[in-house]
């Protein structure tokens, strides 16, 4: 892979406060629509629910990023896969672009401890 996963972890570290912020202050489309985005956001509120106002299956911004989380990561696994299949990839690319997903994550649980 071209990418050293030691690189990227030093940028995703000292770009952490940045990348928060980009996704905090981005907006995302929200229609509930009936794809697939539409239908595994209505699994996420109904499984993961939020209390608002004493309101609960209450949507925000946590199930709408996870939501993208996961339509992604399934999609960057199949292509890996499919890729490394058919050659186009050497054949432990599926399990650095899981690599990579996982990393960014816990990067991200780190930082929490300092911007709670």
């Amino acid at each position: 892979m071209l990418i050293h996963m030691g690189n990227l972890r030093t940028f995703l570290e000292a770009n952490r406060n940045e990348i928060v912020d980009f996704v905090q202050g981005n907006q995302r489309p929200i229609a509930l629509s009936n794809n697939v985005y539409g239908k595994l956001l209505n699994e996420l509120v109904s499984g993961f629910p939020m209390e608002k106002d004493g309101t609960s299956l209450v949507l925000d911004k946590a199930h709408i990023e996870l939501a993208i989380a996961i339509l992604e990561s399934l999609w960057c696994g199949w292509l890996a896969q499919a890729k490394a299949n058919d050659g186009r990839y050497q054949k432990d690319m599926p399990q650095k672009f899981k690599e990579l997903i996982l990393m960014a994550f816990d990067i991200g649980k780190e930082y929490s401890k300092i911007r709670p």
